[in-house]
C-alpha cells in the first residue's frame, strides 16, 4: 500500500524554503584562495524548510472521494510541522550536486480544528525528483521548476480520531507505525521584491504503508516523460506513476507533478482532453501517435475540473468494475495518456508507460557515507507493476554527474574512494529474486581519501561525489530511462586524525571552522562567529550540543551535512577539553600563508546567466544545457 492507495487524504497550502545561497559554488570552500565567494539570491538563508497554511482539502475512503467535512471531519484540518522544537532543514547533497535537494528532520502533525494533534510522524529524509520546468510564463529562475518529494512518516503516533471514518480506517491500513506521503512543490518565489519571497505552492497526499514496500516510489506503472533533462517534455506532460489495484477492479494514477501552469499562481494549463487509456498491443518504441483500434480508453482525466486540483493533489481513482477487458489489458500492455487530433479516430501519446512495462528503481538514492562505513542500495523491478525476477547492470555514472554539476574541480577521484564499478570496467550484474529485489553494499575506502591536489582536486572541501548508474541488463532497444535514475553519493573524507589526544584551536580547529565561518554569515551574524576562538568557546555547550545531533534532526551541525564522522568527532573532542584557563585548548599560531590566487576556472562564470537565475537549479540547468548533452543516452556512459 501507499499514498495511492485507499483510504488517503489529500492537502494544499505554502511551503518556504529558506536555503543559503552563498555555498553554492565548490571554490568558495577554498579558504586559502583571495576569491571571495558569490553570495547569491538568499545569502542569510536559514535552510529552512516547513509547510504554511496547509489544510487537508480532499480524501478518499471506499471507493468514493471526500471533500465536505460534513461527511468527514478530517476536511478542513491543518497540516503542521513540529510545536516542540526547530523546523526541517533543506539542503543539498553538495554544490556539485544541487539538483537532490533533501529536507532532513521535519516533523508533520495533522491538527484538528480543536488544535489536537491528531496524528504525528517524522519525515524520513529524502530528496525531491523529477524536477522539470513547469511553469510556463515568468521570470526564468527556479520559479518556473517544479518537483516531487515522496517519503514515509516515521514513528507515526495517534491522537484522537476525531470522528473521522477516514482516520480510523487509516490507522488500521498503516503498517510498521509509518504512513506514505507524497507532495509536489511549484512556484517558488525566488524574488526578494515579491510579497512570498522563498515560500512556494505545495499540494501533497498521505496515504498507508505496508510493511516490505519501498519508501520513496510506488511498486506501480511508471510512464516516463520524453524531452529534455528538466525541461518541458515533448507532450507537455510530465513524469508520472499509476497503481492497479490488487483486485484489478480499479487503477490510481498520481497527475500532481504532470500538468504545466500557466503562472505561479494560476491554475494548470487547459491542453485540450487528455485520456487515459492501455494500448493493445506491446510496441517495441514509444509511440507518437495511435489510431482507436491500437488503443482502449479508460477515461478522461478531469483535469481542469473546477477544484480538482485542490481536493485531490492531482491523484485520481478510475473505476474498472465496468470494464473487465480492460483489467486484463494493463496486465499485459502499456498505459498511455492521449489527445484527440484533427484527423478522426485519432490520438497523439503524450506520455507512454516503458516499454515492454519494464522498470527498476533505486529506493533510496542519495547516500553520505564516511570511511570504512557500509550502506544498502536497494533496487526493486517490476513489470506492468508485478515483481520482475531479472538482473541490474550497475555502472559508474560519474561523467554524467561531471557534466550536470560543472567542471572543475574533478570528481569521482581518487576512484577508489566508493566501490562503484570502475568507469573503464565492464558493468558490475546483481540479480533480483521472485520478489523483484537485489541489493548493492556500497563501500567506502577504509583510508578515506587522500588530501593531496594532484590526486583529489577538492582537498579543500570535506568529501568527494561519486555516482552509480543503474539499468535492467537485458533492457529492451529503444527503452525511455528516466534520466534522474542514478545513485548520488558523498563519500566523506577524513581530514584529521579523530585519535588525536591533544587537537588545538589552531592546529585542528579553526581549518575546519574557517570554511563555515566564510560561508555562513548569518550563524557568525546572529549565533556564533565560527572563525573567532573567543567567540566559539563561549558557546561550547550549544555547539556541543550541535555537533552531537544525528543527521536526521533539524539542529544538526552543520546544517548542510556536509562533514563526515571524523571530523565531527575531533570538533567534539575538542570542545570538551580544558586547559589551565578552564577553555579548549588554543595552541600555537601558525604563520600566516599568503594567499593564493583564485582558482582558475574553465568556463565563464557568469555563463550570461541573469542575477537572479544564478546560485540555483536554473543555472545548474542551463549551463548542462549549454554543453550539449543528451539526458537519455546518459546511462551508457
Amino acid at each position: 500500500m501507499s499514498y495511492l492507495d485507499s483510504p488517503r487524504f489529500h492537502f494544499r497550502g505554502w511551503f518556504q524554503a529558506d536555503v543559503s545561497t552563498i555555498n553554492n559554488d565548490v571554490t568558495a570552500f577554498d579558504v586559502k584562495t583571495s576569491a571571495q565567494p558569490d553570495p547569491g539570491w538568499n545569502p542569510e538563508g536559514t535552510g529552512i524548510f516547513r509547510f504554511v497554511d496547509c489544510a487537508v482539502t480532499g480524501a478518499f475512503l471506499n471507493g468514493k472521494q471526500i471533500i465536505d467535512p460534513a461527511s468527514d471531519p478530517v476536511i478542513g484540518m491543518t497540516i503542521q510541522n513540529a510545536d516542540q522544537r526547530a523546523p526541517g532543514k533543506l539542503v543539498d547533497l553538495d554544490p556539485q550536486q544541487q539538483m537532490v535537494s533533501m529536507i532532513f528532520g521535519m516533523q508533520i502533525r495533522l491538527v484538528s480544528a480543536s488544535l489536537r494533534t491528531l496524528v504525528r510522524g517524522e519525515y524520513k529524509p529524502a530528496p525531491f525528483a523529477n524536477l522539470w520546468a513547469r511553469q510556463i510564463e515568468g521570470p526564468p529562475t527556479d520559479q518556473k521548476l517544479g518537483a516531487m518529494y515522496q517519503s514515509v512518516l516515521e514513528e507515526v503516533t495517534w491522537g484522537e480520531d476525531g470522528d473521522s471514518p477516514l482516520l480510523r480506517a487509516l490507522r488500521d491500513a498503516a503498517q510498521d507505525r509509518k504512513l506514505s506521503i507524497e507532495f509536489n512543490v511549484f512556484g517558488y518565489g525566488r524574488d526578494p521584491k515579491i510579497p512570498r519571497y522563498t515560500m512556494g505552492h505545495v499540494v501533497g497526499t498521505i496515504g498507508p504503508y505496508r510493511a516490505g514496500e519501498p519508501d520513496h516510489f510506488v511498486l506501480g506503472r511508471q510512464m516516463i516523460a520524453q524531452g529534455p533533462l528538466f525541461g518541458t517534455p515533448a507532450g507537455r506532460i510530465g513524469t508520472l506513476q499509476a497503481k492497479m489495484a490488487a483486485d484489478g477492479l480499479s487503477l490510481t494514477a498520481d497527475f500532481g507533478n504532470s500538468f504545466q501552469i500557466q503562472t505561479a499562481d494560476s491554475g494548470l494549463v487547459d491542453i485540450g482532453p487528455v485520456l487515459l487509456g492501455v494500448l493493445n498491443t506491446n510496441p517495441d518504441s514509444v509511440l507518437k501517435t495511435v489510431d482507436e483500434s491500437g488503443a482502449t480508453i479508460i477515461a478522461e482525466v478531469p483535469y481542469l475540473g473546477a477544484n480538482w486540483f485542490s481536493q485531490t493533489a492531482g491523484v485520481q481513482t478510475f473505476d474498472l468494475t465496468r470494464n473487465p477487458a480492460v483489467a486484463q489489458l494493463l496486465r499485459r500492455f502499456p498505459l498511455v495518456l492521449l489527445s484527440p487530433t484533427k484527423s478522426p479516430s485519432t490520438y497523439d501519446v503524450k506520455l507512454q508507460e516503458t516499454i515492454n512495462g519494464v522498470y527498476v528503481r533505486a529506493d533510496k538514492f542519495v547516500f553520505r557515507i564516511n570511511p570504512d562505513e557500509t550502506q544498502t542500495i536497494d533496487f526493486h523491478a517490476t513489470q506492468f507493476g508485478a515483481l520482475l525476477s531479472g538482473s541490474i547492470a550497475l555502472s559508474n555514472a560519474g561523467p554524467f554527474l561531471a557534466q550536470l554539476g560543472g567542471m572543475p574541480p574533478n570528481i569521482s577521484i581518487p576512484p577508489e574512494g566508493v566501490n562503484v564499478p570502475a568507469i573503464a570496467g565492464k558493468p558490475l550484474i546483481i540479480t533480483t529474486g521472485a520478489d523483484g529485489y537485489a541489493s548493492f553494499v556500497l563501500r567506502a575506502n577504509p583510508n578515506g581519501l587522500t588530501v593531496n591536489a594532484t590526486v583529489w582536486p577538492r582537498g579543500y572541501i570535506a568529501g568527494q561525489l561519486y555516482a552509480l548508474g543503474y539499468q535492467l541488463a537485458e533492457q529492451p532497444p529503444n527503452y525511455l530511462s528516466n534520466p534522474g535514475n542514478f545513485v548520488s553519493i558523498l563519500a566523506y573524507s577524513q581530514r584529521y586524525n579523530s585519535n588525536n589526544a591533544s587537537p588545538t584551536w589552531y592546529g585542528d580547529i579553526r581549518p575546519l571552522f574557517a570554511q563555515y565561518g566564510k560561508l555562513y554569515p548569518i550563524m557568525s551574524k546572529y549565533v556564533v562567529d565560527l572563525s573567532d576562538y573567543r567567540s566559539v568557546v563561549s558557546r561550547i555547550d550549544a555547539l556541543t550540543l550541535a555537533f552531537s545531533l544525528p543527521e536526521a534532526d533539524p539542529n544538526h551541525m552543520p546544517v548542510t551535512r556536509d562533514l563526515g564522522k571524523a571530523d565531527r568527532a575531533i570538533i567534539l573532542q575538542w570542545l570538551g577539553m580544558k586547559g589551565a584557563d578552564g577553555l579548549p585548548p588554543l595552541g600555537t599560531q601558525p604563520p600566516e600563508e599568503p594567499q593564493a590566487a583564485p582558482v582558475a576556472e574553465t568556463e565563464v562564470k557568469d555563463d550570461g546567466l541573469l542575477p537572479l537565475q544564478k546560485a540555483g537549479k536554473t543555472a545548474v540547468i542551463m549551463k548542462f544545457e549549454r554543453a550539449g548533452r543528451n539526458p537519455s543516452k546518459e546511462k551508457d556512459e
